[in-house]
């Protein structure tokens, strides 16, 4: 199902207040998360326990499918975080992290843990 994917800033899944104040459980739980609109929570065929395997053309990430009502209709958010940087890339020199065009499915694939997503980038 194709998606646009915003980053964005929340006070419940801020990553500095993980990094400050969490653990490793915390940083997934809050950061590895995603909100959708509830009809594309249906369409996609989520439920609450769901996970969801995000791909956009550089990079696929998995993270928790949350239903949010303020959400509209054919967008995904994802809270700033290592898990959505995976998704972001370069035009022009700048980050582009807004406006990303992917593709959401549900999967039964783990989310990474934080530690384990360090090890992907760095290829180890």
């Amino acid at each position: 199902m194709k998606l646009i994917l915003n980053t964005i800033r929340k006070i419940d899944n801020d990553q500095l207040k993980e990094f400050s104040f969490g653990d490793d459980k915390s940083l997934e739980e809050k950061l590895a998360a995603s909100f959708l609109n509830p009809v594309d929570f249906k369409k996609a065929k989520l439920s609450s326990s769901s996970n969801v395997k995000i791909s956009s053309p550089n990079c696929s990430v998995i993270v928790k499918g949350y239903e949010d009502v303020n959400v509209p209709e054919g967008m995904i958010l994802l809270p700033v975080s290592i898990w959505s940087n995976q998704l972001t890339n370069i035009e022009q020199g700048e980050i582009k992290y807004k406006n990303l065009s992917v593709e959401i499915e549900l999967t039964n694939e783990p989310v990474l843990s934080f530690k384990n997503l360090l090890k992907r980038i760095k290829g180890v």
